[in-house]
């Protein structure tokens, strides 16, 4: 399947999940376009889709913009490809890849369906137990802690932290529990999860970004200062419309800044726009050129500011 195809079997499967769906087209280049599609439910539920055909074209900066651009917008990043490493990807499996997860287009539809239950995680297969049924079994059939690691050849301990579901189940030993107590004590990925509710704290996860990065833009590294100093928290992205995303309070920002000879920034404003109908953000744009100023304001959407000072002035005061 060719990437444009690849792209149109998986907002036909929105669709039809009942999604509302944005293409996007910024950066022009696939290869350097971090999302591809948008899309949302009238529950809140957005999902941020990055659609390529070998997962492995994806490096660990791509990875990592599109899970911070997640989490700072609630919504579930995911990524859609037919291979990875150049083997096809099976449409029962997930494979996580730097805390996001790989699905094909049937693979996805299950995820929608929540019914994805192996992940693939560095190179090896796992399940997930539901650790209070499975102590329910364990205990109903009469078996101790240490009964059931010798019959599944593994310490007391691992029994433990399966009970307690902090630990997934590796496939070899997940086959031995459904043949002991059937496919009742497990249960799906879940793959389509809301950002903010991972295992990982909001706050922890973004840590690491929160300082302006060495390699923003002036305009840019003031801006993303000062949303922090407000209290915020903010990054810099390279592969969306947007120049940086960011949240403060309850705040979703879609932030653009209008670079010299940026013949493309009426274009990022029209494809942000796009990205914030379905996340429901708010559009702030820094524009210094008078003939820009109008166009933008067209869009109706959007907050127009002279510089990055007066931008955080406003923000302040939210």
């Amino acid at each position: 399947m060719r990437l444009d195809e690849l792209l149109e079997a998986t907002v036909r499967l929105l669709y039809s999940q009942g999604y509302s769906v944005e293409k996007i087209s910024y950066p022009e280049n696939p290869q350097r376009r971090g999302i591809d599609v948008v899309a949302s439910k009238s529950n809140g539920e957005a999902l941020l889709v990055k659609v390529i055909e070998d997962a492995a074209q994806l490096g660990p900066k791509d990875v990592r913009e599109l899970r911070q651009c997640s989490r700072l917008l609630e919504a579930s990043g995911i990524i859609v490809a037919e291979r990875s490493n150049g083997v096809e990807i099976d449409d029962i499996v997930a494979i996580e890849k730097s805390g996001v997860y790989v699905v094909n287009v049937d693979g996805l539809g299950a995820a929608l369906r929540n019914e994805v239950y192996v992940v693939h995680r560095q190179g090896n297969l796992y399940m997930r137990v539901n650790g209070e049924k499975l102590r329910e079994e364990r205990l109903r059939r009469g078996y101790s802690l240490g009964d059931l690691a010798s019959l599944l050849n593994v310490t007391r301990r691992s029994v433990y932290l399966y009970e307690q579901e902090e630990v997934d189940v590796s496939l070899s030993t997940a086959l031995k529990l459904m043949e002991i107590f059937g496919d009742e004590i497990f249960k799906p990925i879940p793959v389509i999860a809301r950002e903010r509710g991972r295992e990982h704290s909001y706050q922890g996860q973004l840590k690491p970004t929160m300082q302006a990065p060495r390699t923003a833009s002036g305009e840019a590294s003031r801006a993303i200062r000062g949303i922090i100093e407000a209290g915020g928290e903010a990054i810099e992205t390279k592969r969306i419309p947007p120049d940086i995303v960011a949240r403060i309070n309850d705040d979703k920002l879609l932030i653009l800044i209008e670079r010299r000879r940026d013949k493309k920034f009426e274009k990022r404003v029209y494809e942000a726009v796009k990205v914030a109908t379905r996340v429901s953000a708010r559009i702030m744009a820094v524009v210094s050129s008078s003939e820009y100023v109008s166009e933008v304001r067209a869009f109706g959407e959007v907050d127009v500011y002279r510089n990055v000072e007066e931008m955080l002035r406003d923000i302040g005061k939210t």
